[in-house]
């Protein structure tokens, strides 16, 4: 393994720092494995042939810059294991908080939920995970990522209902009520994307990240109006918010008629958004 090690650092040196090669070349024995690392005694393992193929094809797809987890297929979430690719984000840590702070707040309840642009399903089948009594619905406008959320509902043992419809266009006759409408839309500005890692801009999709400059806002105006109608009394609206734009996304849930609390995350940036209806 001691050869393999080295021949990975020699292949990525050029692209990844010393760091980052370490963590990649474990995720990547993990993947070909299919065991944690710390499991392995790593002087003693060895690859078949297959394996050997696998691991050179996974250091030329890292050459090419795609994300360790569109490599491998696979990415860690809240404790859970969910497949992924191109037609889906890479769930974030970030996420990972406001799904802590919807189990926090809603633990031992009887609840109804809705997690609008669901993506990979991430946030959706990790709290039916947690929150086993929840009747857990989640929605996207692609079916791509769908198939994707469907097959990780599997794999996580639980029970969603998924729907393909466009968060921008919600009719609210459509659905029911929820106790909780929690969502994670797209927030990033165009503009931002020359500055953003190219990993992210050349390989996630666009659909579930950007916004036009002009309109930085409109999921969470859409989405919120359709919470006004969709959400029982007492309910809980959620979001992950652009840090940039906390304030700004504040002031137009207020403006709807919400009580809004805005929360830091643990980099003390605000980024997720609590909101229930005064009266």
């Amino acid at each position: 393994m001691k050869k393999h090690k080295s021949t990975f650092k020699k292949e990525l040196s050029s692209l990844y720092s010393e760091n980052e090669i370490d963590i990649l070349f474990k995720l990547l024995i993990e993947a070909i494995k299919e065991q944690s690392y710390t499991s392995l005694n790593i002087n003693e393992v060895d690859f078949c042939e297959t394996e050997e193929e696998t691991f050179y094809h996974y250091i030329n797809q890292l050459k090419q810059q795609i994300p360790i987890q569109y490599v491998t297929g696979n990415a860690h979430f809240y404790d859970s294991e969910f497949k992924v690719n191109s037609d889906v984000l890479i769930p974030r840590p970030e996420t990972e908080e406001l799904v802590y702070l919807i189990i926090k707040d809603q633990k031992g309840k009887d609840i109804s939920v809705l997690d609008i642009g669901t993506g990979s399903g991430c946030i959706a089948i990790s709290l039916k995970k947690n929150l086993n009594s929840a009747l857990v619905s989640a929605l996207d406008i692609s079916g791509n990522a769908l198939k994707i959320a469907k097959e990780n509902a599997i794999i996580n043992n639980v029970a969603i209902d998924f729907f393909e419809d466009d968060a921008l266009k919600l009719q609210s006759d459509n659905y029911p009520k929820y106790d909780v409408i929690v969502s994670n839309p797209p927030y990033i500005a165009n503009s931002e994307k020359a500055v953003m890692d190219r990993l992210v801009t050349k390989n996630e999709p666009h659909v579930a990240l950007f916004v036009a400059d002009d309109e930085a806002l409109i999921f969470y105006d859409k989405i919120a109006d359709f919470a006004l109608n969709n959400l029982n009394e007492g309910g809980v609206l959620y979001f992950e918010i652009n840090q940039n734009l906390a304030k700004e996304t504040k002031v137009l849930i207020e403006s709807k008629g919400f009580n809004v609390l805005l929360i830091k995350d643990l980099n003390d940036n605000y980024r997720i958004i609590k909101a229930q209806l005064l009266g």
